[in-house]
């Protein structure tokens, strides 16, 4: 019978095809998993970037509760507006702000 020594710490596995979420991955990192370690970093590295803005702009929609806020504009090849980034979320532009860009 094999058997780990005690102090050898388990080394958790993902479950063939089973996707697991942010928290999830969380708390088995929490716990010293190494795989979890290493998702959480490919996470970060590859998806992080993508939600990141600058926020040196202010909101220019006056109907937004948060007009004057900082935020990222996004706009299109063409240069028009097509996007207002809050951070944890984003709306369209009036129509008349993003013809006008």
């Amino acid at each position: 019978m094999n058997r780990q020594p005690e102090s050898a710490s388990p080394v958790h596995h993902p479950e063939p095809g089973r996707v697991y979420s942010r928290g999830e991955l969380e708390d088995l990192a929490g716990q010293g998993d190494p795989w979890a370690l290493v998702k959480l970093d490919d996470w970060d590295q590859y998806t992080a970037a993508d939600y990141a803005g600058s926020r040196l702009d202010r909101c220019p929609d006056p109907s937004c509760d948060l007009y004057g806020e900082r935020v990222t504009l996004c706009f299109g090849g063409d240069g028009a507006l097509l996007e207002i980034d809050h951070g944890g979320w984003s709306h369209y532009p009036p129509q008349e702000q993003a013809k006008a860009s």
